[in-house]
């Protein structure tokens, strides 16, 4: 009976979460991946509960459960690449996974369900990674929130279950331990509700890239931010001068180092950097002035004698190779065909 209780508790949350997200998250790429992890948890805790006999209606059920592993890494993807394409490789990672789990659900085999369990958890490692990738960078607040209860409570909750299903499928399952998943389940889908709902309705809305539709209505302006105090505004010019006087040519600079630098706080200096400045992650923040010189050395006849890697690791590069990235994202050409054009032979 508690079983039975906590999944339901479990599942009302979960439909309630997922018609929320639904309504609001049309202009949002990412939303449409976390819905489908919605979905898949809601069915897996709801399965044990249904008493299915045909095949073809089994396979149905279960399907959104075995989703939820890629559809986890391409939510975490869009909510921290800035709008970058997921890579041509992930999604054959993905349509592999999904294969072996087609095989493993029709039994063709009983070696592709011990393969199925290493691609699930390579598939949630892969979220958690990229969770994990640039997040002191990370300039927005609430989406540094979201990464860290995504990587909490999300990553941690769907590998704990990936690894309990396949040693359960060999070894008799401890009474207690299915209420104890279902109760599990309803903390973290109230908790998601408490959070998303309530306590801050707007997170996924700052966090994720806004995705253009044809015909759609264009995305209302973003409400102007709050007028500096004074406090604010002698950091914002001393930010300024210490950036132009160089202190961007520190290679691995930190925004934790450029706070202790300039004496601020620094949720503070995050705060001034995305809010006035406009910048998401500190990173580009940092490439806008790295590239701006850059380009000025690779215009100048009389630098034309230096390696473009000397260049990059003058201006805060640790490597030619994000240098070239970063360059090519500012101008649409690589920094050696950026020259030619400003020297010809």
């Amino acid at each position: 009976m508690n079983y039975v209780f906590f999944t339901g508790a479990s599942c009302g949350l979960l439909l309630l979460l997922g018609a929320r997200i639904g309504l609001s998250q049309a202009r949002y790429g990412g939303g449409k991946w976390l819905l489908v992890v919605i979905c898949g948890v809601f069915f897996y805790l709801l399965r044990p509960l249904l008493d299915v006999e045909q095949p073809l209606l089994d396979f149905l059920i279960d399907l959104p459960t075995i989703l939820v592993p890629g559809a986890f890494w391409l939510f975490t993807h869009q909510l921290c690449s800035e709008g970058e394409k997921f890579p041509q490789w992930g999604w054959c990672v993905i349509a592999a996974d999904f294969a072996i789990e087609l095989a493993a659900q029709f039994n063709v085999h009983a070696f592709f369900y011990v393969l199925s369990q290493p691609f699930k958890l390579g598939l949630i490692a892969a979220g958690v990674i990229t969770l994990l990738q640039q997040l002191q960078s990370d300039l927005v607040t609430e989406r540094r929130q979201l990464r860290m209860a995504l990587l909490i409570a999300i990553g941690s909750y769907m590998s704990l279950v990936v690894c309990a299903e396949f040693l359960f499928n060999y070894f008799p399952v401890p009474r207690g331990i299915p209420t104890l998943h279902a109760a599990m389940a309803s903390v973290l889908a109230f908790a998601a509700c408490l959070w998303l709902l309530a306590l801050s309705p707007r997170a996924l809305e700052e966090s994720l890239p806004v995705t253009a539709e044809p015909n759609q209505e264009p995305a209302p302006e973003p409400a102007p931010p709050l007028p500096l105090d004074a406090s604010q505004i002698t950091l914002l010019e001393t930010l300024r001068s210490h950036m132009e006087s160089g202190g961007y040519r520190r290679t691995g600079l930190t925004i934790r180092e450029l706070a202790e630098q300039l004496d601020a706080r620094e949720h503070v200096l995050r705060a001034l950097i995305n809010k006035h400045l406009g910048f998401r992650n500190f990173n580009e923040y940092l490439n806008q002035y790295r590239i701006d010189e850059a380009s000025r050395r690779l215009s100048d006849p009389g630098e034309a004698h230096l390696p473009v890697l000397t260049i990059a690791l003058d201006v805060g590069y640790r490597s030619l190779s994000p240098f070239n990235v970063a360059f090519k994202q500012r101008h649409a050409k690589t920094p050696t065909e950026f020259r030619r054009e400003r020297l010809p032979a």
